[in-house]
């Protein structure tokens, strides 16, 4: 497993056959690594403005952990979490979302 935080970012077009080519927008996979979890994170038209769709948590071992998104993805706010479990909750901010799933693997 390559720990490395510069990991190259993963591009993925969307298509939607109602709209032009040239505004489809881009969406991108960026994945980093804290306290030895894998953490994901899909983010649309990441060269204009990054907004985060949603992320996901892995533990060492490749064990889902939980997902992480704003419900309100323009103003990427009102952040939830959703444990392997099933458990949803609100979190103030993605940074304590992510914390929130990362310390999660160290009780499971």
């Amino acid at each position: 497993m390559n720990h490395d935080d510069n990991q190259p970012e993963r591009v993925v077009y969307v298509v939607d056959p109602t709209i032009s080519r040239d505004v489809q927008p881009e969406v991108v996979t960026r994945t980093n690594t804290e306290n030895d979890c894998t953490v994901t994170g899909v983010l649309i038209d990441p060269a204009d403005r990054q907004q985060l769709l949603y992320g996901t948590v892995t533990g060492p071992d490749g064990r889902f952990i939980g997902s992480y998104f704003p419900a309100d993805i323009v103003r990427q706010s009102e952040w939830r979490v959703v444990t392997a479990d099933g458990t949803e909750y609100s979190a103030p901010s993605e940074g304590h979302a992510v914390l929130a799933l990362i310390t999660t693997s160290r009780r499971a």
